[in-house]
């Protein structure tokens, strides 16, 4: 049972939801739990006071109360210790907590914060940057470049409406993903529209985007919308929509091997791997767990830290 916790939360992440803060605090104390609460304003405040904790041993867990960004940067304070990763969902997406299943309901997720499961995840490597969902590049880097942060901070999801659509309008750039092996050399290669390089099953929170990821699982999935059009690039994002990602059921064979699934006629190939880079003839945007990072090249690999999540006991 942990019951001293330290409590960062992003002071400007979802305003509309920082009650959403005050009601797991509230029930964490009527709970018995003991609560510092400490603000950052950046990823780089989030390491520096998740590692502060660590070294003070001083509380049994530290909680990350914002969106996705925040808790990747408490996570990467915490990532190679044994120090506990909580979440409390105060952020736009809360991408993780769906994943996990912790739900919206203050006092579930205090209990969970107490007394919940600990799960040992492997977070992936970005160009050396370490991501718990997902990276990729393409469609939903462009969306984030142009977000409008301030505008998100008062209508949330609906700043995304603007970019979304710029985004579709666009004409699809060219992007080449290569497969390694374990010596360096392209073991495969492919062309697609957008990518997405995962560790979770689900995108945007609710649409089940590669089935078989395992956020406990040492692997990477990589998504590619293999058709290099905007109406090949629409019609399988309203695919992922409807949720037809999780019935992929054509194999991708490379010899007599199974290495992928795809969905015959939508466009979407998805390959499982430890490493992937994503490049291009022009420079691309590329983005880890919804923020924008950089543009391509991007590699990506699964690394040896581990992270500590607390997750909801099995019922």
């Amino acid at each position: 049972m942990r019951k001293k916790f330290l409590i960062i939360h992003n002071k400007m992440a979802g305003r509309l939801k920082a009650p959403m803060l005050g009601r797991v605090s509230k029930q964490l104390e009527r709970l018995g739990a003991q609560l510092v609460l400490q603000a950052a304003s950046s990823v780089q405040e989030d390491i520096e006071l998740a590692r502060a904790a660590v070294a003070s041993n001083e509380v049994d867990a530290v909680i990350a109360a914002g969106g996705d960004s925040t808790i990747r940067g408490v996570a990467m304070g915490l990532m190679g210790t044994a120090m506990p990763l909580g979440i409390i969902p105060a952020g736009t997406g809360n991408v993780l907590a769906q994943e996990i299943s912790l739900g919206h309901k203050p006092k579930k997720i205090a209990q969970t914060l107490i007394n919940g499961s600990l799960e040992t995840i492997t977070p992936g490597l970005a160009n050396g940057e370490p991501f718990l969902l997902m990276a990729g590049a393409g469609f939903d880097a462009q969306i984030v470049k142009n977000l409008d942060h301030d505008l998100k901070q008062r209508i949330r999801k609906a700043a995304y409406i603007g970019p979304t659509l710029k985004a579709l309008a666009a004409k699809p750039r060219r992007l080449m993903i290569e497969f390694p092996n374990d010596q360096g050399h392209v073991a495969k290669s492919y062309e697609a529209a957008f990518v997405v390089v995962t560790k979770a099953r689900l995108y945007g929170g609710s649409f089940i985007l590669a089935p078989e990821a395992d956020l406990a699982k040492n692997d990477l999935h990589v998504v590619m919308f293999t058709n290099i059009s905007r109406f090949g690039l629409i019609k399988a994002l309203i695919g992922l929509a409807l949720g037809r990602n999780a019935h992929m059921r054509s194999k991708v064979l490379e010899g007599d091997k199974v290495v992928g699934h795809m969905m015959k006629n939508r466009g979407i190939m998805i390959r499982p791997c430890q490493k992937v880079r994503i490049s291009s003839n022009e420079a691309v945007p590329t983005q880890i767990d919804g923020e924008w990072l950089a543009t391509t090249p991007l590699d990506i690999n699964t690394s040896k830290a581990t992270v500590q999540l607390i997750v909801p006991q099995a019922s």
